[in-house]
């Protein structure tokens, strides 16, 4: 029978730990604290110091939504050209002629657009290709109103596009452009200031027209017909004027028909064309560059 037996077993008994070198001591092997970041402190400022509101919010101006281009790329597109009295079917009119007016634009449709509720979009710059001295025209979401639900139901008055164009003429025709139309004097267009007379009482001014050109008596301050005067009959003689101005004494061309043709690009070949294209303006065929350029073959010389 074996006996249990007890050891007494002291501390020194204990492998001590390894000496280290010195030189194998890495600083980063010591754990840091990191303190927290201090947040800053901002003082209120008090009471007496703070400077008073410049706007006083209830009287700020409300904020105009911005409108991005793909937001009305689905937009039915209304131009004054649709309601123009002087002008038939082929030159663009959309309407009877017992609805059409004289002088439409584009602001006092975009005016009945607004009354029939259907979200207009008044761009002053656009213009139709038929009708490019009276600019404006209004977009509406005519399509996406159409659509079954409450924005169908909240406009049965529209019924296609043909019927607004008809609406439309009516409110035209209940309320006709005048000298002192709202849609002619209080339209505002960034980067124009404030257009026409300054005298609301003073009349408008006319657009200088050609003869046999369609234009509106009155148009917008900002059209290009109503800016320098407008189109003249002798654009080119005035074209002329200005090529031998430029091609005077000190001018880049030097004096005379050689400085003239030297200082246009191209030389006589862009005369030509500009010949052309002035010639086919009034009406009437333009001079033919292969007669300037010696026109048809060369005879065949005899053999020696």
């Amino acid at each position: 029978m074996s006996h249990a037996r007890i050891e007494e077993v002291s501390d020194s008994d204990l492998s001590d730990p390894s000496e280290g070198d010195i030189d194998d001591f890495v600083e980063s092997d010591i754990m840091r604290k990191i303190e927290p970041k201090k947040q800053p402190t901002t003082t209120q400022p008090s009471t007496s110091s703070r400077a008073p509101p410049l706007v006083n919010p209830a009287h700020a101006p409300p904020q105009i939504p911005q409108v991005q281009a793909s937001d009305i790329k689905d937009y039915q597109c209304i131009y004054p050209v649709y309601f123009d009295a002087t002008r038939t079917r082929a030159e663009g009119r959309r309407v009877p002629a017992s609805l059409a007016v004289a002088n439409p634009l584009a602001r006092e449709i975009a005016t009945a657009c607004a009354q029939l509720r259907l979200q207009p979009v008044f761009e002053a710059h656009r213009a139709h290709p038929k009708d490019w001295a009276n600019p404006g025209r209004v977009k509406v979401p005519l399509k996406k109103l159409r659509l079954t639900g409450p924005a169908a139901a909240a406009r049965p008055q529209v019924k296609n596009k043909h019927h607004l164009y008809v609406l439309i003429a009516r409110h035209l025709r209940a309320n006709p452009t005048t000298e002192h139309s709202d849609a002619l004097r209080r339209v505002r267009v960034p980067g124009l200031g404030i257009p026409g007379p300054d005298d609301e009482s003073a009349p408008w001014p006319r657009p200088a027209v050609p003869r046999g050109w369609k234009i509106g008596e009155l148009l917008p301050a900002y059209s290009a017909a109503m800016t320098g005067g407008g189109v003249t009959e002798n654009a080119f003689t005035e074209m002329m004027k200005e090529m031998q101005q430029q091609g005077g004494p000190g001018g880049a061309g030097g004096g005379g028909p050689g400085g003239m043709m030297g200082g246009m690009p191209g030389g006589m070949g862009s005369m030509a064309d500009m010949m052309n294209m002035f010639g086919g303006m009034g009406g009437g065929a333009g001079p033919s560059t292969a007669a300037e350029g010696g026109g048809g073959k060369k005879g065949k010389k005899g053999k020696k």
